[in-house]
């Protein structure tokens, strides 16, 4: 005999979507300035429209670029939200 419980139901916020649109937005501008490092680097690049595609597409990928500080930020906000002590 198994109980069965509720779905367990999870509210999105006007909050929540607005720094959603705020960390893509961070992406975008990084994925955009590590482009415009590696054409600048690599001797400029004429392809413009090409680049511009490719490194929107990278910024979406879900955090390849991820360095050590930013996922101990992650971890933090995410402790923080669901308040387990740090």
């Amino acid at each position: 005999m198994s109980l069965r419980r509720p779905p367990t139901r999870v509210e999105l916020k006007a909050d929540d979507i607005i720094e959603y649109e705020e960390i893509m937005r961070e992406r975008e501008i990084a994925a955009a300035n590590a482009a415009a490092k590696t054409d600048a680097s690599a001797g400029g690049g004429g392809g413009g429209v090409n680049d511009s595609a490719f490194s929107s597409k990278a910024g979406a990928g879900g955090g390849t670029g991820a360095t050590p500080s930013t996922g101990a930020k992650r971890k933090a906000t995410i402790a923080e939200r669901i308040g387990a002590p740090r």
